[in-house]
């Protein structure tokens, strides 16, 4: 019975007690000392708390009690009648216990001449995989019952439309769920097309084996488009309310949906309004922008921005004569920054907190800047945040080894990238809050369903490698601190250290220890916390050892020269568009990735009835490498921001707290 599901039945202990005194032989349970001899209290507590506790043979749907066996012959007839009557019953819910043994082994009594009678009890040592708590047992109810109304409510069309909207590429964040609906359809797909004895039993059985994501997928985000399609609401709506609810932003959908007809009818529009010089992007330089577009330019880029006057050649004539201490850090508005600090400061700086990790951005330029103006503004500047570009390199190679990347929160190492053969054996690890340890020797933890599913022994020559430790789901996971460390498990002679990323929601924060790990030695990288709200927030651990988190050619924890500062293109000179960013633009800050040149949200709005395939074009359109790129941090007015800088004037230095 342990290896397979272990379930209660609805029926009372009590009467099963009852029926096990009434059915044994008298010969073999005699009155002793005023009580039946098989009447003890070891044995009815035993009764009261595992008689009704079956298996489920899944390939026939039939109930395993614990008294379906050969017997003894004094108890055969006993234990047949309480098989029979325990099997009559319905499961209401599975089986948990906090307790490792149930009942107690025996007894021994002695009598007045010295003969010492043993009385054996019914007893059980609990196997691990059934020792559990209340909410354990809760939780299992639950899932069952949502699971019913999943079935219900979803319709097997619905899950392969998702399911092909996926493969095309086509809804917003859908892959993150592509394993859990092929499971889920291919569960529907046999509650379809089996016959069914036990519909109560197969929903238990099935809840068990999905688990909780998917026997809940009615109430996933996903399970919105999925009832709304089952329910005959129209694809383009479905699509729309699910994207409401996993991004306020719909227009990073990856591709929208659309037809040959809509691209050349689209492709007429944008030559009829003159817009196909507009299409090819690139990224903007300091000498695209013009003096009246930037609120601050420091004094070593002044002299590159277009129509460059007097305000800023003065710049160049300012001297730091005397720096002061730090005045005490105090917190200002962003309005009385710009009025009364920034027009005396000499040099900004900013302090690039890992807060800060999904808010790099880039400005974009057009390649040929005769072309009109496509975007609802008047000048041909766009804008991308880091949040809407490609994965990392680093994430490619752990998913080109099968690494799953599409989870809640990934660990990912890599060493042997230099150039020279590091043939060094690093091992990626992660301390668990109850002190679980994941790493090559135990690759999966079943609490929390962490896995190091990449796990590198020996290095290729001319071949970064990669390992990679992945929690699929935060639901799953304990709340508490998640310690990640890299071990030297064998040193070869590789002397260049590791780099190493942590990501979750939709942020990767970068690690880089350039330096010589010796043989056994432990690096502590950082520890991610889980809430009870199921809140992920990072601590990095390795800046107090040797070396800063870095991002776009820049070191976090430190503070970065600042370039310039301007408010974003749709603000510029008298435009007053959409929502407003103010952008901070860092010195040697360098876009990793491929930027994204436009969103339909910036476009004219004579381009609304083609926004299909615009949305497409904006996902496939290349945009052009510059040097001196203008990339930094950026904040939209629309949510409360920090920000922390150290402002210099002529002679002060000081820093401040921006509030946005």
């Amino acid at each position: 019975m342990v290896n397979r599901k272990l379930v209660r039945l609805d029926c009372s202990t009590g009467e099963i007690w009852n029926l096990f005194q009434d059915s044994l032989p008298d010969e073999i349970n005699p009155v002793y000392n005023e009580n039946k001899l098989h009447n003890c209290s070891s044995c009815h507590h035993f009764f009261k708390n595992m008689a009704n506790v079956v298996a489920i043979d899944e390939e026939n749907y039939e109930i395993i009690t614990l008294f379906g066996f050969d017997a003894h012959p004094d108890y055969a007839e006993a234990f047949k009648a309480l098989d029979e009557f325990i099997k009559g019953n319905k499961i209401v819910n599975i089986f948990k216990t906090p307790f490792e043994h149930m009942g107690h082994d025996y007894d021994n009594e002695m009598l007045e001449d010295g003969t010492v009678i043993r009385y054996p009890h019914f007893y059980l040592d609990i196997p691990d995989a059934h020792i559990g708590s209340t909410t354990d047992i809760s939780d299992a109810r639950t899932n069952r019952e949502v699971l019913e109304s999943s079935t219900e409510k979803i319709t097997l069309e619905s899950v392969e439309t998702v399911l092909e909207l996926i493969k095309t590429n086509s809804l917003y964040r859908g892959n993150e769920w592509e394993d859990e609906l092929i499971e889920f359809r291919d569960y529907l797909a046999e509650y379809e097309n089996s016959e069914i004895p036990d519909e109560n039993m197969f929903f238990w059985v099935k809840s068990m084996e999905l688990g909780p994501v998917i026997s809940r997928i009615k109430n996933q985000s996903i399970g919105t488009i999925l009832v709304n399609l089952s329910e005959g609401m129209a694809l383009d709506e479905a699509v729309s309310k699910y994207e409401d609810i996993v991004s306020a932003e719909n227009y990073k959908r990856p591709k929208p949906v659309f037809t040959e007809k809509m691209l050349e009818r689209a492709r007429e529009k944008i030559e009829e309004m003159g817009f196909s010089d507009s299409i090819p992007r690139r990224f903007a330089v300091m000498e695209d922008l013009s003096v009246n577009d930037i609120l601050f330019a420091n004094r070593d880029v002044s002299s590159k921005l277009q129509d460059s006057e007097s305000p800023f050649d003065k710049l160049r004539n300012f001297a730091v004569k005397k720096r002061q201490d730090y005045n005490k850090v105090q917190e200002i508005t962003l309005n009385d920054f710009i009025e009364n600090i920034l027009p005396n400061a000499q040099e900004v700086e900013l302090f690039l907190d890992y807060k800060l990790s999904g808010n790099f951005m880039s400005l974009i330029a057009p390649v040929n800047k005769d072309a009109p103006s496509m975007f609802k503004w008047n000048n041909l500047f766009s804008w991308t945040y880091k949040n809407d570009i490609a994965d990392s390199l680093m994430k490619q190679r752990v998913k080109a080894l099968g690494g799953d990347v599409d989870v809640d929160l990934r660990f990912s190492i890599q060493w042997n990238d230099t150039g020279e053969w590091d043939k060094n054996d690093l091992d990626a690890h992660c301390t668990e809050p109850d002190g679980n340890e994941i790493y090559f020797s135990k690759m999966k933890s079943k609490k929390t369903d962490g896995w190091l599913d990449v796990d590198i022994i020996n290095p290729k020559s001319n071949e970064p490698a990669v390992e990679n430790i992945r929690f699929k789901h935060r639901q799953h996971m304990i709340p508490g601190d998640y310690l990640f460390r890299v071990h030297q498990y064998t040193y070869r002679g590789g002397d260049w250290g590791f780099k190493a990323e942590i990501e979750f929601d939709g942020k990767i924060v970068k690690f880089d220890y350039p330096i010589k790990l010796n043989q056994n030695e432990y690096v502590k990288v950082a520890k991610v916390t889980l809430d009870e709200d199921y809140n992920f927030t990072l601590k990095s651990l390795i800046d107090n050892q040797i070396s800063y988190g870095s991002e776009w050619g820049l070191t976090y924890n430190s503070f970065v020269p600042v370039s310039l500062i301007c408010y974003s293109p749709n603000y510029w000179g008298n435009n007053n568009v959409g929502n407003k960013h103010i952008f901070f633009i860092l010195k040697d800050c360098v876009s990793e990735d491929k930027a994204r040149p436009w969103f339909n949200e910036f476009l004219n709005n004579k381009l609304h009835d083609h926004r299909r395939v615009m949305e497409g074009l904006g996902s496939v359109a290349r945009v052009e490498e510059s040097e001196n790129q203008l990339s930094g941090i950026g904040f939209s007015f629309t949510q409360e921001n920090k920000v922390t800088l150290k402002v210099r004037s002529e002679n002060i230095e000081r820093i401040i707290n921006v509030i946005i």
